[in-house]
């Protein structure tokens, strides 16, 4: 594009086709179109995440958002697992499937071959689960490690 053309659409309000614009452009563009649609649902007391429920008394979002938003920060964006991740949660009281201490962010458990889901996690427990390559046979192997193993006449001093 040359000057003297970028000139012109400016000198007579003339805006450059879209064509011409750069990714960057593009996705400016995009984010000033979202925020002035969602300010305008703001003001006709429309929900702007669903765009289509009213908002909650004193609130800027319908119930159903607001119930979302609480599930996210809970469980992450887990998009429709979600609703599983609270029924499991409650199901487990709120403690790991494994070690049984209250989980702060629970992670979902699942058979990575038959996608079949276990449960819910700590991270602690999920990640020790993946070390073990979530094979039943390693982890019986450690177990049987850990309690006939008492030592082997050598200690640690502890720092």
């Amino acid at each position: 594009m040359c000057l003297h053309t970028s000139f012109l659409w400016i000198k007579y309000g003339m805006q450059e086709p879209r064509s011409a614009w750069t990714e960057d452009r593009k996705k400016e563009y995009h984010r000033e179109y979202i925020r002035a649609r969602k300010a305008k649902f703001k003001e006709q007391g429309i929900c702007p995440n669903c765009e289509k429920n009213p908002a909650a008394e004193g609130r800027v979002c319908c119930p159903q958002c607001l119930e979302d938003k609480k599930l996210n920060l809970k469980f992450g964006t887990a998009g429709p697992f979600r609703q599983l991740y609270a029924e499991l949660f409650e199901k487990q009281r709120g403690l790991c499937g494994i070690c049984q201490k209250p989980m702060g962010r629970p992670l979902l458990d699942h058979d990575h071959q038959t996608m079949e889901v276990r449960g819910l996690l700590c991270a602690r427990c999920n990640v020790g689960l993946g070390q073990f390559n979530h094979d039943a046979s390693v982890l019986k192997a450690a177990l049987y490690y850990l309690e006939h193993n008492a030592g082997i006449g050598i200690t640690l001093r502890k720092r």
